[in-house]
């Protein structure tokens, strides 16, 4: 009896510690997709987009590095992410949002309506400046015809907001390669010294890497199928396909 005790108490020990582990996993888990859903948000997408633009092709603006346009970085800023995270935040505190992360189909009308007004207004102002070249206008474009057609899928499916971002994205760098280099320039100058090492090739496969995640992490929280993801990157692909139509 006693060796049977023993060897029961043994069990549940081993059985405490494996199931601490997976507990510990599955919190682990839990904040790097949290993580990763702030961190490729779809509004700072929209900002790293065109703030990426800046430092490949400064040239374009005028500049020899983007510091020199440090005012229109801000006021990107301003307009694609802060604006409307503020606006998200009033319309949690007035209880017209249930939650930031907008679980439910129908909790995210209001907020792309204003993500379009603001990337709109954004679009029609910056395309009347001189110095604003058609690739940043472009960029912008995306943005904005992404949200409206998320905005109309999402009437019928509850389309993965950060699909459209990647999808988006990545064939934005995809366009940008194969139809806007002609000027030779495939590498970020981030500093006013040089260029880096960071080679727009490599932003096309780092992009489609986190894609990748994004998407593996976003089906593993629960919060969307397989067909809402790739609904989202077919959105966002297109998106860029035909803004780039329209703009050259």
């Amino acid at each position: 009896m006693w060796i049977a005790g023993v060897g029961i108490r043994r069990e549940n020990s081993r059985l405490a510690a494996i199931f601490a582990r997976k507990h510990c996993f599955k919190m682990f888990m839990r904040v790097l997709v949290t993580i990763t859903a702030y961190l490729f948000h779809p509004l700072l997408m929209v900002f790293a987009a065109l703030f990426l633009l800046l430092c490949l092709k400064p040239h374009l603006f005028g500049v020899p590095v983007w510091t020199e346009q440090s005012t229109l970085v801000v006021l990107i800023f301003i307009y694609t992410c802060f604006i409307p995270a503020v606006a998200m935040g009033l319309l949690k505190l007035t209880g017209l949002l249930k939650r930031l992360d907008m679980p439910e189909r129908h909790d995210r009308f209001i907020p792309m309506i204003i993500c379009a007004i603001f990337y709109l207004w954004l679009w029609i102002n910056l395309k009347s400046q001189s110095g604003i070249p058609l690739l940043m206008n472009a960029t912008i474009l995306v943005s904005i015809v992404g949200v409206f057609m998320a905005f109309i899928a999402n009437t019928l499916i509850k389309i993965s907001l950060h699909g459209v971002a990647m999808g988006a994205f990545c064939t934005l760098w995809w366009l940008i390669r194969t139809g806007h280099s002609g000027d030779g320039v495939l590498r970020f100058r981030f500093a006013e010294t040089g260029v880096s090492e960071v080679h727009l090739h490599s932003v096309i496969a780092v992009s489609l890497i986190v894609a990748g995640w994004v998407g593996l992490t976003r089906l593993w929280l629960g919060a969307h199928k397989p067909s809402e993801w790739y609904l989202g990157l077919a959105v966002g692909c297109l998106s860029a396909i035909l803004a780039f139509s329209y703009t050259f």
